[in-house]
């Protein structure tokens, strides 16, 4: 008997059925961002609760992926706490036909080595990572 296979769209939340799959695509990536963060940086976890003003169990909810424990604000505040850029665009489609296909919600992160080293090496505050 043959496999049947499925072809995703490269929204898991999606291929579930979820009615805000694209949401919750969104705050995947946003939490992947943050989450890549801290684990690159090689910082304790206590000390990035500080800089963001949570709890170190709320640090740890975030490390082990709740993501129904976060909002996207939150995420995105927490991105530019530790120094990113977070960017939405809206482009607009222009209407062809009666038929208007529904947009996407889209991060992309850039977190390299050389944004990691802002922070790597000192004392982690909100003083080091606006510097």
């Amino acid at each position: 008997m043959r496999e049947k296979i499925f072809i995703s769209e490269d929204n898991v939340f999606s291929d579930l059925g979820l009615d805000d799959s694209d949401e919750m695509k969104t705050r995947s990536d946003l939490m992947s961002e943050v989450v890549s963060i801290i684990r690159n940086s090689g910082i304790p976890q206590k000390e990035f609760a500080d800089v963001l003003g949570i709890s170190v169990p709320k640090i740890s909810a975030l490390m082990s992926g709740k993501i129904n424990d976060f909002s996207n604000d939150s995420l995105m505040s927490y991105l530019t706490l530790l120094g990113c850029n977070v960017e939405i665009k809206v482009l607009h489609q222009y209407r062809v036909s009666n038929f208007v296909k529904k947009g996407v919600m889209k991060v992309e992160g850039n977190i390299t080595r050389k944004n990691l080293s802002k922070v790597r090496g000192k004392r982690l505050n909100r003083k080091a990572l606006l510097n």
